[in-house]
């Protein structure tokens, strides 16, 4: 093997490995009331999408709610779909008297390890990747007239 050859063997095998490090992962929900524990009967439905840093060390944040009305606030919880869990982490809120949404609520936040309030998932956000991609974590919007939760969606 010539020594050019080896140099670009070595190359590839490196950016094979780098790449994956550098990728960021984005974890997935979409929001229905028949989702909630117990189900909900509601017109309003939502989509989250959490992309957390390569490091693991921050998650950026999107969350549309489509017809929601009086909307208080929304978490991440800890807890295996069918199951009710504890909040981990505040994506917004509280609003005590609640926001009518149809369309873009939270855009372009993003959350630490500083505010996970509930380390039920773990106490950083690698374990709290781990949970999600465990099943063991979702997205639940809350209401007025649903203040346990209106919508929920498992992060997948």
């Amino acid at each position: 093997m010539s020594r050019l050859s080896a140099i670009i063997a070595t190359l590839c095998v490196s950016i094979a490995f780098a790449a994956p490090l550098q990728a960021k992962e984005v974890f997935k929900a979409r929001l229905s009331g028949a989702r909630e524990v117990p189900p909900v009967q509601t017109p309003t439905s939502g989509r989250a999408w959490l992309q957390v840093d390569r490091k693991e060390t921050k998650v950026a944040i999107r969350l549309r709610v489509k017809r929601g009305k009086d909307i208080v606030a929304a978490h991440v919880h800890c807890a295996p779909e069918g199951m009710e869990g504890p909040v981990v982490v505040f994506l917004a809120g509280p609003v005590p008297t609640g926001l009518d949404v149809n369309g873009g609520w939270i855009d372009k936040a993003s959350f630490d390890e500083g505010d996970i309030v509930d380390p039920a998932c773990g106490a950083t956000i690698a374990d709290l990747a781990d949970a999600i991609r465990d099943g063991d974590a979702y997205v639940n919007v809350h209401s007025v007239g649903n203040p346990g939760g209106v919508i929920r969606g498992q992060l997948k």
